[in-house]
């Protein structure tokens, strides 16, 4: 066992309400990679929940949660507009950067990027049968870190990883007294789970990040 896992499942039982359940429910890529981005050292809920309402209202009959949207027609939309310059101020009317690069350059590389290797839909990027590779393309493109790469993949479907972001991170600093690395906070996270899945048989790595990010 994890040296932390006793201490962090004590820390998570004390705190949180554990019955809480999961609210993952986007059925598209394209509005997937916006979510990820745009939450990156954003307010989720004032900056990037607004954004991806933006880009639903105009082009998914305002449902964000719609199924269809691929990566071809962000990419098209985009490339129509003149560019992410243009798309920014006209569709997502955020300005935000990540790494000193707009925001909206980074949803279009990192789209660009999974056509590179096919991925085009939710159920590609779910059945991509080399996630390692995945990883390594997706870490490629400026501005996406450890947050970000593991952020998409929940987004997308992973139920078996968390987001260590600063959320996370002071979590753990409160339960176990110290923080982490990104790699062992995924590591204490999934001993985590087997603990609590006795008491709690629908726990997720995902779900219990997901607990966790809207206390803190």
């Amino acid at each position: 066992m994890y040296k932390f896992t006793k201490q962090f499942v004590e820390y998570c039982q004390n705190n949180f309400n554990l019955k809480e359940c999961e609210n993952y429910h986007y059925q598209s890529l394209s509005v997937c990679i916006i979510d990820c981005v745009y939450s990156l050292r954003a307010k989720y809920y004032s900056m990037t929940i607004p954004v991806v309402e933006r880009y639903a209202e105009k082009y998914m009959n305002n449902n964000k949660n719609a199924s269809g949207d691929t990566l071809s027609m962000f990419i098209q939309r985009i490339n129509d507009k003149g560019g992410t310059l243009s798309f920014e101020e006209e569709v997502f009317k955020n300005h935000q950067k990540i790494g000193g690069v707009s925001k909206t350059e980074v949803c279009y590389q990192l789209a660009r990027y999974l056509r590179y290797l096919d991925i085009d839909t939710i159920e590609d990027f779910r059945n991509f049968e080399a996630p390692e590779l995945l990883e390594i393309v997706i870490r490629a493109v400026k501005g996406i870190g450890d947050a970000g790469v593991n952020y998409l993949f929940m987004l997308a479907g992973d139920v078996n990883r968390c987001k260590p972001d600063v959320h996370i991170h002071h979590c753990i600093t409160d339960a176990c007294g110290c923080d982490i690395s990104n790699e062992e906070c995924q590591i204490l996270f999934a001993e985590a789970v087997k603990c609590l899945n006795e008491k709690y048989p629908q726990m997720t790595v995902r779900s219990l990040d997901g607990i966790i990010w809207r206390w803190y």
